[in-house]
C-alpha cells in the first residue's frame, strides 16, 4: 500500500478519540493550535531553531513514495508518505514543511537498525520538526509518516475540491508553495526527487497523475486503489492529481516518440474537447523541433476542472490542468477567439515540459525566467503554426509589462524572495509579459538561430537538474558575451527607458536620443543609470522608408542617418520588439500623417501602445493621443483600430469636467461612431478574430463612454432576450453584450438584473453563470450592486464565479466608488470568503481610481485588511501610487483637455 506497506489503516474512531484527547490536553496547557499538529504520542522536544524560509541542507530527499486515500465528496483526506533521504551530516533533527495537516505517527528506518522512533518539534504555519531517539548516521535513510489534512472547498491551491452539477472534483495546483498542504515534503524546488503515488478512491470514480498507471486494484468497499509509475525527478510543486468522474478523449500519439495524448474533462463534457484533442498534439511536436530534445515524459494529459481561482493552466508534467473554460468549448462556442487562446495557452505549458520541468529553476526568484519563457516560446510556436494568424501578442504584451514597470513601487524581474508572501506576488505582469518582451529583443540582439542554440545548450547541460538566470546568460554569452551585462541590466533593475527621439536637420540630418527611466507625472523613481538596448528607426517620405539600427547606451546619443536629405517623419521601435519606450518630438507627432502610405498596420500597433502608456503618464498631452487615436480608429486594420478604441476608453472619466461630459461623449460619437455603429453588437459569419476583438472594444466604447443611445438599447434588448432564449446572442459576445447593458440600463435595471441573478445562480452553463455574474457588477445602482455583490460573501462555490462581478464593479468608473464603499463595509466579510490566492489582486482590480474620495475609500478598504496577506503588499503599494499618478494628471492636464473639446 504505497508508504504504509505492512501497516494496517486504523478505524476511524481511533483518529476521533485521539484527537479529542490531544483538545484536551492543549486545552489544559492553555497552547494554541498550530498549522501542524502531533498527537499525544509526540511529546514536544525541546526547544530549537525554527527554520524560516528555508530548510537546513543537511539531508536531502531521494525519493517519495506516497498514498493518500481521497473522497472528493469529502474534505478529510489521509495519507502515508515514505521518504528515502541522503543524510550528508548525522542528525538527530529533520525539518520538513507541511501546512494545515495532522502528522499521526513518524518514525525512521536505517539498514540494519531498528525503527527510530521520532517525537514531533514545534515549527511555524509551514515548517515541522522530527527529533528522533537516535541519532540518524550519514548515508540513506527512510522517514516514513502518516497525516491526515482538509480539501480546501473556497479557492484552488493544494488538494481542492470543486463540484459540477451535483457530482465532485478533487484537484491539485501545488505552486508556488503548496505541496506542503498534501504532504509533509522538502517544499522547495531545486530539492528534486522521484515521486511513487498511489491513491485510493471511490470505486466509481477515476484517477490521473503525473505519471502512467501502474497497476489498480479494488481495495476496501466501495474504493479503488491506483498505483502510477514512478516519476523522473520533480520539485514538489509539480507533483499532480485529479479524482473524479472524468470521461477522456483521445487526443492520438505526437512526437518523436509517439507519446499519447488525451483530454480529461468532467462527465458528460467530451464533445467540448474536440478542438484540444485534435490540436495538442501539433503543439508538443513544434516545441521538440524547437528544443532538439524529445518531450521527456511518457504521457501528455491535458485535464480541465470547473474553475481556478489561480491562473488559467499549471504545467504540471504529463498531467497539465486547466480552468474548463481555457480547455473546453461547445461546438457553438469554437469561435476564432477560442482558437487562439487555447493555441496561446497550451503552447505556452507544453514549452514548460522542458523550461521548468525538465530544468528546474533554482529558487523563486528566478520564476520569471520559468515563465517569461514559456510565454516567449507558446508565442513563437503559435505565430509559426498559425502564419495566417495576424501577430499583435508581442505588442499587447509589451505595452502591459510597460503598464506595470513605470511605477516606483515596480519590482525587478529577478526579485529576491525572502519571505513565503513574496513568492505569489511574483505571478504577474513583469514575470510574464515583460519577461517574454526583454527575451524578444534579446533574440533580436543575437538572432533567432544563435538564441535557439543557446536555449538547447542550456537545457542540455541542465537536464532533470535546476538552474539559474545565471546560467542561462552564460548559455546564449557563447554567442556574444555582450549580452550578459545588457540582460542582467533589465532583469536586476526595475522600470522602463523612455526613450525620447527628435530630428535635427540643421546639417547633415540625426537623430537626437536621450534616455531616462520612464517615470509618470506625480511620482519619483529614483535614479537614472542607462540601459544597454539595441534600437531601431525608420525614416522617410511620403512614399519610401529606411531603417537605422544602433545600440543605445549612453543618456545621450547622436544616431547620424544615412540619407543628406532631412526625412520627413520619423518612427521608433516601428516592430514593437524592443523594451523601451520612445517618445517623438512634437514635432514628429504632428508629422505622422504623411507616414499612413508606408506604414502598415503592425506599425501603428506598438505606436499606439505606446501613446497611450505616455499619455496615461502624463508624458504626452491626452487631447494629442486622441488625435492620432481618431484618425486610427478608421484604419482597415482591426488591430490599430482596436488599440485606438482603447487608447479612448483609458482616458480617466474623472478628467472629464461635469460640464464638458456631453461634449466628450459628443466627440467619442463623432470620431469613433461610425465603426461602431457598422460593426454592431452582434458577430458575422467568418470575422477573424481580430475583427472580433475590435467589435468588444469599438462598440462598448461608443455605447458607454460616447452614449450612444442606439447602440445601448440594442444591448438591452439583446440581453433580454437572451435571459430567455440563450441562442440570441453567441458566445463570443455575450460577455460585452450584457455588461454594456447592465452599465447602460436605466428604468428597467431592476428587471434585467434580476433576469441576469438567476441565470447566474441557476445556470448549468459555467461560462453562462461567469458572464451574468460580471454583468451584475456593471449595475450602478447601489442596492442592485450589492445584491450582485453578496453571493462574494458565500465562501462557496458560488464565490468563485461571483468574484468577477467584484472585480467589474471596482474596475468602471461608473461602479468604483459604490464599490470601494461596499468593501469598506463588507471587507471583513469578503477576506474570510475570498480565497486567499485571489486576495492580493483586488487592489489591481481598482488601481484606476482616479479622485481624492476614491482615494480614500481605497485605503479604508485595503490598507489594514491586506497588510499581510500573500503577494498583496506589493500590488497595493502599485495601485496606490497608480491612483496618485492620475490624480497628479488631473491637476496638470484637466484644463487644457477640456478647452480642446470646446469649440
Amino acid at each position: 500500500m504505497g508508504g504504509d506497506r505492512g501497516r494496517a489503516v486504523r478505524p476511524a474512531r481511533f483518529f476521533v478519540r485521539q484527537s479529542l484527547i490531544l483538545f484536551l490536553r492543549m486545552v489544559c496547557a492553555g497552547v494554541l493550535a498550530a498549522a501542524v499538529l502531533a498527537p499525544p504520542s509526540f511529546a514536544q522536544s525541546s526547544a530549537t531553531a525554527v527554520p524560516g524560509l528555508r530548510l537546513p541542507r543537511n539531508v536531502e530527499p531521494l525519493d517519495y513514495e506516497a498514498h493518500l486515500r481521497v473522497n472528493p465528496a469529502e474534505d478529510a483526506f489521509t495519507g502515508t508518505v515514505d521518504i528515502r533521504l541522503r543524510v550528508l551530516e548525522p542528525t538527530d533533527l529533520v525539518w520538513l514543511n507541511a501546512k494545515g495537516l495532522t502528522v499521526r505517527e513518524a518514525s525512521a528506518s536505517v539498514p540494519g537498525v531498528d525503527a527510530i522512533a521520532a517525537t514531533s518539534v514545534a515549527g511555524s504555519e509551514d515548517v515541522i520538526g522530527f527529533s528522533f531517539a537516535k541519532v540518524l548516521p550519514a548515508g540513506e535513510v527512510r522517514l516514513s509518516l502518516r497525516f491526515a489534512g482538509t480539501m480546501d472547498r473556497q479557492g484552488s491551491i493544494g488538494l481542492f475540491r470543486q463540484d459540477e452539477n451535483g457530482r465532485w472534483y478533487a484537484l491539485t495546483q501545488l505552486e508556488p508553495m503548496d505541496a506542503r498542504r498534501v504532504l509533509p515534503c522538502f517544499d522547495e524546488p531545486d530539492r528534486k526527487a522521484t515521486w511513487k503515488l498511489t491513491l485510493t478512491v471511490p470505486a466509481h470514480m477515476r484517477a490521473f497523475a503525473n505519471m502512467p498507471v501502474e497497476s489498480e486494484r479494488a481495495s476496501d468497499a466501495g474504493w479503488r486503489e491506483v498505483a502510477f509509475q514512478r516519476s523522473p525527478p520533480l520539485p514538489s510543486y509539480l507533483l499532480a492529481f485529479g479524482v473524479g468522474e472524468f470521461d477522456v478523449v483521445d487526443g492520438g500519439r505526437a512526437g518523436i516518440n509517439k507519446t499519447p495524448v488525451s483530454i480529461i474533462v468532467p462527465k458528460g463534457r467530451a464533445a467540448e474537447a474536440q478542438y484540444a484533442a485534435a490540436n495538442t498534439g501539433a503543439i508538443l511536436a513544434a516545441a521538440e523541433r524547437f528544443f532538439g530534445v524529445p518531450y521527456p515524459f511518457p504521457k501528455l494529459d491535458l485535464l480541465g476542472y470547473p474553475k481556478s481561482t489561480f491562473g488559467t493552466a499549471m504545467e504540471n508534467p504529463g498531467l497539465i490542468t486547466y480552468s474548463a473554460r481555457a480547455l473546453l468549448a461547445r461546438p457553438d462556442e469554437i469561435s476564432p477567439i477560442f482558437e487562439q487562446r487555447f493555441m496561446g495557452i497550451t503552447a505556452h505549458e507544453i514549452a514548460h515540459m522542458w523550461f521548468g520541468d525538465y530544468v528546474t529553476m533554482a529558487w523563486w526568484n528566478d520564476l520569471w525566467l520559468n515563465e517569461a519563457f514559456a510565454s516567449w516560446l507558446g508565442s513563437k510556436l503559435v505565430m509559426e503554426m498559425r502564419p495566417q494568424w495576424p501577430s499583435g501578442w508581442r505588442s499587447l504584451q509589451r505595452t502591459k509589462a510597460i503598464d506595470v514597470d513605470q511605477l516606483p513601487a515596480a519590482r525587478t524581474l529577478r526579485q529576491p524572495v525572502t519571505d513565503t508572501r513574496e513568492v505569489r506576488a511574483a505571478f504577474d505582469s513583469i514575470t510574464y509579459a515583460k519577461g517574454e518582451t526583454v527575451l524578444a529583443m534579446f533574440e533580436q540582439w543575437l538572432g533567432p538561430e544563435k538564441f535557439r542554440d543557446g536555449v538547447r545548450r542550456y537545457v542540455a547541460k541542465h537536464a532533470w537538474s535546476n538552474a539559474t538566470a545565471d546560467d542561462f546568460f552564460a548559455a546564449l554569452a557563447a554567442s556574444d558575451e555582450a549580452i550578459i551585462p545588457a540582460f542582467r541590466a533589465f532583469a536586476d533593475r526595475p522600470g522602463v527607458p523612455l526613450l525620447d527621439v527628435s530630428l535635427d536637420c540643421k546639417g547633415a540630418p540625426a537623430l537626437e536620443l536621450a534616455q531616462r527611466r520612464f517615470v509618470p507625472i506625480g511620482v519619483n523613481a529614483g535614479t537614472n543609470q542607462p540601459w544597454t538596448f539595441p534600437a531601431c528607426f525608420d525614416v522617410g517620405d511620403a512614399k519610401t522608408s529606411r531603417q537605422v539600427c544602433t545600440v543605445v547606451r549612453e543618456a545621450r546619443q547622436i544616431l547620424p542617418l544615412p540619407s543628406g536629405a532631412c526625412p520627413q517623419w520619423v518612427v521608433a521601435n516601428r516592430n514593437g520588439i524592443g523594451y523601451y519606450l520612445p517618445r517623438l518630438s512634437p514635432a514628429l507627432y504632428d508629422a505622422l500623417p504623411r507616414v499612413e502610405r508606408v506604414l502598415t498596420g503592425a506599425d501603428y500597433d506598438p505606436l499606439l501602445g505606446d501613446l497611450a502608456v505616455l499619455a496615461r503618464g502624463g508624458a504626452v498631452r491626452y487631447d494629442v493621443a486622441l488625435r492620432v487615436a481618431a484618425r486610427q480608429a478608421k484604419s482597415p486594420d482591426s488591430r490599430v483600430a482596436r488599440r485606438a478604441y482603447a487608447l479612448a476608453d483609458a482616458v480617466p472619466g474623472a478628467l472629464v469636467d461635469p460640464g464638458n461630459k456631453a461634449r466628450y461623449a459628443a466627440f467619442i460619437r463623432r470620431d469613433f461612431g461610425d465603426r461602431a455603429r457598422t460593426l454592431g453588437w452582434l458577430p458575422q459569419k467568418g470575422e477573424t478574430a481580430d475583427v472580433l476583438r475590435l467589435r468588444l472594444e469599438a462598440v462598448k466604447v461608443v455605447a458607454i463612454r460616447g452614449e450612444d443611445t442606439a447602440l445601448a438599447r440594442k444591448a438591452q434588448q439583446l440581453a433580454q432576450r437572451w435571459v430567455l432564449h440563450r441562442s440570441a446572442i453567441p458566445p463570443e459576445a455575450r460577455r460585452s453584450i450584457l455588461v454594456a447593458a447592465a452599465r447602460t440600463s436605466d428604468k428597467d435595471a431592476g428587471k434585467l438584473f434580476d433576469a441576469l441573478f438567476e441565470v447566474a445562480n441557476a445556470s448549468k452553463d459555467a461560462n453562462e453563470r461567469e458572464d451574468a455574474y460580471r454583468a451584475l457588477g456593471a449595475f450602478a445602482d447601489p442596492a442592485l450592486m450589492d445584491r450582485g455583490l453578496r453571493p462574494v460573501l458565500a465562501g462557496d462555490a458560488r464565490a468563485r464565479f461571483a468574484l468577477v462581478a467584484l472585480e467589474e464593479s471596482l474596475d468602471n468608473e461608473a461602479t468604483r466608488g459604490i464599490a470601494l464603499a461596499w468593501l469598506v463595509r463588507n471587507g471583513d466579510a469578503a477576506m474570510t470568503a475570498i480565497p486567499v490566492e485571489q486576495q492580493g489582486y483586488l487592489p489591481r482590480w481598482a488601481h484606476d481610481a482616479c479622485t481624492s474620495r476614491e482615494r480614500a475609500l481605497f485605503v479604508d478598504a485595503f490598507e489594514a485588511r491586506l497588510a499581510n496577506v500573500d503577494g498583496a503588499a506589493r500590488r497595493y503599494k502599485a495601485a496606490l501610487e497608480r491612483i496618485d499618478q492620475c490624480i497628479a494628471l488631473r491637476r496638470a492636464q484637466q484644463a487644457s483637455f477640456n478647452a480642446s473639446f470646446v469649440r
